[in-house]
């Protein structure tokens, strides 16, 4: 009698069990989720091997880009670029010109301002020779007219070499700065 009742007892939890999972929503056998997964942002257009010039209210031009490719990201209000070469274009009786390269750079719209990274080569002539300016990263912004430079920097000109952790510029007030273990090496002759 007692195997009887417990075989009985057994039969109805075995089928109370089947019941309840045959009658459960499958939802209830998922995990939750541990978190959300952010989308990566997808390029709205590419582009391969780009030539663009920018021209001023005037007609000159004042701004010629080369990459390799440029994805447009329209969503972030930016371009990134692969291997650019950005010209700025001199202006007026100096007509400096200087030449900016790296392995990767960014466009944003929004702020106006470009970012580069990744050996980047900053080249300039003027009257008195070439300057070259050598940082991990580098970004100029178009509507303040200044620019920064960080990751060890090296700037050598026809008679001066300066290397330091950081530089910023302002362009419109002429004032540069080189921060942090400043060494500079100057021939007077």
């Amino acid at each position: 009698m007692i195997k009887q009742f417990f075989l009985m007892a057994c039969l109805v939890m075995m089928t109370a069990s089947f019941l309840l999972l045959w009658e459960s929503k499958p939802e209830s056998f998922l995990r939750p989720d541990s978190g959300k997964i952010e989308k990566s942002p997808s390029a709205d257009s590419y582009m391969r091997n780009v030539k663009t010039f920018i021209f001023s209210s005037g007609g000159k031009k004042k701004y010629s880009l080369k990459a390799t490719e440029i994805s447009l990201f329209s969503g972030l209000s930016e371009v990134k670029l692969s291997h650019p070469i950005l010209v700025f274009h001199g202006t007026g009786q100096q007509k400096n010109q200087l030449t900016v390269e790296a392995n990767q750079g960014i466009f944003s719209k929004n702020a106006q301002k470009f970012q580069f990274k990744g050996d980047v080569n900053a080249n300039w002539k003027n009257l008195r020779g070439e300057s070259v300016l050598k940082a991990a990263r580098l970004s100029y912004s178009i509507k303040d007219d200044n620019a920064s430079a960080d990751g060890g920097i090296q700037f050598t000109t026809p008679d001066t070499e300066i290397t330091g952790e950081s530089i910023s510029a302002n362009f419109e007030s002429k004032i540069f700065k080189i921060v942090n273990r400043v060494k500079a090496i100057h021939d007077a002759i």
